[in-house]
């Protein structure tokens, strides 16, 4: 994740009339504090504790990806491989046994392995179209403090009133290295024609801007947020997918929208496919 500045300003969307009949994928998903939401100049995440959700996906390489049941993973179509591949979770900084604070220690991340990487049919690398996957964990994960599945929307589209996202990874920082802790990017919501000077762009593609910071190779699958009030209570919602953009990590990257695939991702998850799809792709 390229981080070149520290102005940060939070947005918070308050969805509209019905919020009543706002359904979740995962009804016990993360509920935001106020507290998780404050950064540090450096762009780490300043409460490790903020993004419970986050995985470390490791294989022969390395990308992020969401925790959204306690059995899948979401990410990126072009994060599989055909290597054996392990998701971490509750982890923050990659460098250290045990993640502490001022406060104190949480428990050390752990690894569950990968018994099913399952594409979306129609994802193609060219164009990165699709490009999104649930990965099947070979067992289930307990819910704790600090492993919680993000949230995802099922009969809402909160799209068209987001205007500003957050997006964490490990990947690559301004001096071209690969960060050992979690960090965290702002990026604006801007209209898809911006992005489509990397090619092709439609509803199920995401265009967003970075203020001072961006996404940058090894980001790839991690979550695109937003924070959303739904009856008072302030919800970390996932918006999209980590996708692809320029190649020197400029101002503009792509994201797979989640709504748009929201279907696909139940149906996936209701049958419990167990099917590993083995293909490997190296984009970002």
């Amino acid at each position: 994740m390229k981080i070149v500045a520290v102005v940060i300003t939070l947005f918070f969307l308050t969805l509209g009339d019905g919020q009543s009949s706002v359904s979740f994928l995962e009804p016990k998903c993360a509920i935001s504090n106020s507290n998780s939401a404050s950064f540090i100049p450096n762009g780490q995440v300043a409460n490790m504790l903020a993004n419970p959700w986050m995985v470390l996906i490791r294989h022969n390489s390395y990308c992020g990806g969401s925790l959204i049941t306690n059995n899948f993973v979401l990410t990126a179509a072009h994060c599989r491989s055909n290597s054996p591949t392990v998701a971490f979770l509750g982890e923050f900084d990659i460098a250290t046994l045990f993640d502490c604070s001022a406060t104190g220690c949480k428990p050390s991340a752990y690894g569950v392995h990968v018994h099913a990487q399952i594409s979306h049919p129609s994802y193609s690398s060219f164009g990165h179209q699709n490009d999104i996957a649930l990965f099947r964990l070979a067992r289930s994960v307990q819910y704790t403090d600090y492993v919680r599945p993000i949230c995802l929307l099922t009969n809402v589209d909160p799209l068209p009133q987001i205007r500003t996202f957050t997006a964490t990874g490990w990947g690559k920082t301004g001096y071209s290295l690969e960060s050992n802790k979690l960090l965290t990017a702002t990026l604006m919501h801007v209209d898809r024609s911006f992005c489509s000077i990397y090619g092709s762009m439609d509803s199920s593609k995401i265009c967003a801007k970075g203020f001072f910071s961006n996404t940058c190779y090894g980001d790839s699958g991690g979550p695109l947020m937003a924070t959303v009030n739904i009856n008072g209570v302030n919800q970390v919602i996932q918006a999209g997918v980590t996708s692809y953009g320029h190649r020197e990590c400029g101002e503009l990257s792509v994201f797979t929208n989640v709504a748009h695939h929201i279907n696909w991702i139940a149906y996936v998850v209701q049958q419990d496919i167990q099917r590993p799809t083995y293909n490997f792709y190296s984009n970002w």
